[in-house]
């Protein structure tokens, strides 16, 4: 049988989503001898750090982040996309969402970019985690409005977590949260609290083992900028996987084949 529009957009990205799940299969080890010098409580620190910052952010910090992109404008753009999606029924109809986030994020990689190397020059790896956790949701909330969610409901925190903590995962790990993920964008029920303040206990978790090495790098004058150059490496590669999960979201729940 020939297959609908829809199938045939989610064989391609389908493709795409193993193509990234497969180039993290295995975390590489950086400079053995340097990682044995980190000291072991800076791990728990760093996963402080991140926890007290989404707590901080999803509490009083929302609101500022709003104001840091169009918001309304980014709602209406949706609106059209999904509007002339269901006129076209097309291809190109359902890759405009994508299209539409190609320029997006610019700012919050930037931002990351330039206080991760200027505190690393300064040899100053914690400071900035505020900042990066705000970097990281401010390019996440502006997904989630392109594609229609409205990321202040407890589900699409926990959503944004999910994906947060898989786009910082590796191997068995990823694979089950991109299942985990699948399930969720098939579904759309309610959470309580303890739900949240794991997912929140997750995501720092993940994003603490993944950027323990290079945040103790980051904490040495001068050599610290090869640790600060790593905050957008690591916002585009959230991005990506987001991009990529977003577009599923779409894709299964566009209510025409």
């Amino acid at each position: 049988m020939k297959k609908s529009v829809v199938e045939k957009e989610l064989s391609r990205l389908e493709k795409k989503r193993a193509a990234y799940i497969q180039s993290y299969t295995q975390k590489r080890e950086l400079a053995p001898e340097l990682a044995a010098k980190i000291p072991p409580q800076l791990r728990s620190t760093l996963n402080t750090a991140f926890t007290k910052a989404f707590e901080l952010i999803f509490e009083k910090g929302t609101g500022l982040i709003d104001k840091t992109y169009n918001k309304e404008n980014t709602r209406t753009q949706y609106e059209i996309n999904r509007y002339a999606a269901e006129l076209r029924r097309n291809s190109k109809s359902l890759r405009a969402f994508q299209k539409q986030t190609s320029g997006s994020g610019a700012l919050s990689l930037l931002v990351s970019g330039a206080e991760g190397i200027g505190l690393g020059l300064l040899g100053c790896g914690l400071p900035d985690i505020p900042i990066l956790t705000a970097a990281i949701l401010r390019s996440l909330y502006e997904l989630a409005t392109s594609y229609g969610y409205d990321y202040t409901r407890p589900e699409e925190r926990r959503y944004i977590l999910l994906l947060i903590e898989g786009a910082m995962s590796y191997g068995d790990k990823l694979a089950d949260c991109q299942r985990r993920l699948d399930a969720l964008a098939h579904e759309n029920n309610q959470i309580d609290l303890d739900s949240l303040a794991a997912g929140v206990n997750s995501a720092a978790s993940a994003l603490a083992d993944e950027m323990l090495f290079l945040k103790f790098v980051q904490g040495i004058p001068i050599v610290g900028v090869i640790g600060g150059i790593s905050n957008p490496i690591f916002l585009k590669r959230i991005r990506r996987f987001a991009l990529l999960n977003y577009q599923y979201r779409l894709l299964v729940n566009i209510g025409w084949q």
